[in-house]
């Protein structure tokens, strides 16, 4: 094993950094590589660690001492100095996945079943979630990623979501319905879209090799993302991955560059979470072109972009808190013509009118905004007939054709 400072010298060098506190950073991770390795004493008098920080991969490789090169992009210097090690393994990776004619990915994710892909919760139970996608030649390809609650489709051209039971949405080839798994899901660029948002999101990227039980070479890319927007006020931090401080830990076969698992931890004061991981992931199977179209029921309620009002100006001139009085006020008076103008739907479920009709407001507070949400929140209490209470934050956004506030989630 080299000295510290040989290896940290080798750091700086294979880097090119001018950031003497980014360098020091990754190298106290070395650092501690080191240190784990030289634990050779029995196990009753090793330190203890939680059983869930335990089960994280990237703590058995610093324990197993495998690091060969460390690499932490930062983007003032990347576009002239790209660590060699990285380009050749982008340059085997898009030779090897050339071929690639379709994947298959089943994911466990702790989230709800019928809400957003994106979502997560740190207390969620595990959701299963699957993926198809056929590489088609285009840029976009055809796919469909489903979990219990709601499935989406691509079929090339447009996308398609169906809540189940009965409600939809239309989209374009770029939809924003998948959140954060649609690069996982273009899987042949992976590795690639890691090292983009390395360079773009100052996170530090670690390419590591280990040889695996049965002697293959495994190529593990671990990577130390911050949470990117503004959390002054915390609302959505940990609601989502990007909106968390996590790891995200991939494994690719080092001959194929193949994808082969991913786990995703989110950073606690208390311990790591895991709240992706996936649990199968196959290669260049022939799937049904069925998957990739949805029939819809026939009492579907579409969601779509809401359209100006003849009174338009009137709602124009609200604001998100004025918005969600008014909003939850037509609920109380069971006014589901007015519901509408705040509702981004063509029709009112039943189910909403029995959940929300003839409630009353206890409370409205004063919005705020959280990460990168381009709406506000608007916290407030209400009790419903039944007499039960709820306090939650209503999402509203205004960035929409008719420039007006609608509700966007948190009922």
């Amino acid at each position: 094993m080299k000295s510290s400072e040989d290896i940290k010298r080798y750091f700086q060098q294979a880097t090119l950094s001018t950031n003497p506190d980014r360098h020091e950073a990754v190298f106290k991770k070395i650092r501690c590589a080191q240190d784990q390795s030289k634990a050779t004493a029995p196990a009753s008098s090793r330190p203890h660690y939680r059983s869930k920080i335990m089960k994280s991969p990237i703590t058995r490789l610093a324990a197993a001492a495998v690091i060969l090169v460390a690499l932490m992009l930062a983007g003032t210097f990347w576009e002239k100095t790209m660590p060699s090690a990285a380009a050749q393994v982008l340059t085997e990776a898009a030779q090897a996945l050339s071929n690639l004619r379709s994947v298959y990915i089943k994911a466990q994710i702790r989230t709800i079943a019928h809400d957003n892909f994106e979502l997560i919760g740190l207390d969620y139970d595990f959701v299963p979630n699957e993926m198809w996608k056929e590489f088609d030649g285009t840029p976009q390809g055809k796919w469909r990623i489903e979990k219990p609650g709601r499935v989406v489709v691509m079929d090339g051209a447009s996308s398609l979501l169906l809540i189940r039971p009965n409600h939809a949405a239309k989209g374009g080839i770029h939809t924003g319905f998948i959140g954060w798994l649609k690069p996982l899901l273009d899987v042949d660029k992976v590795l690639d879209s890691e090292i983009r948002l390395a360079q773009e999101q100052g996170s530090e990227l670690l390419l590591t090799h280990k040889e695996s039980l049965d002697g293959k070479d495994k190529l593990l890319v671990s990577v130390e993302a911050l949470a990117q927007g503004d959390f002054t006020n915390d609302w959505l931090k940990n609601k989502s991955i990007p909106a968390s401080d996590n790891r995200r830990i991939y494994t690719f076969d080092a001959e194929t560059k193949l994808l082969e698992t991913l786990e995703v931890y989110v950073h606690t004061d208390e311990e790591d979470v895991l709240v992706l991981q996936l649990t199968d992931i196959q290669y260049n199977l022939d799937i049904d072109p069925a998957l990739f179209a949805l029939d819809l029921p026939e009492d579907v309620i579409w969601y779509g972009q809401p359209r100006e009002l003849a009174d338009n100006e009137k709602y124009e001139q609200m604001g998100p808190r004025e918005t969600a009085r008014a909003f939850f006020e037509a609920c109380a008076d069971e006014n589901w013509d007015e519901f509408l103008k705040f509702w981004s739907a063509s029709a009112v479920d039943q189910r909403i009118k029995d959940y929300l009709g003839g409630l009353e407001i206890i409370r409205i507070g004063e919005p705020f905004r959280s990460g990168r949400y381009p709406g506000w929140f608007v916290p407030y209490e209400i009790r419903f007939r039944n007499g039960h209470t709820k306090q939650m934050n209503l999402a509203v956004r205004n960035d929409n054709p008719a420039k007006r506030y609608v509700v966007d989630g948190g009922i």
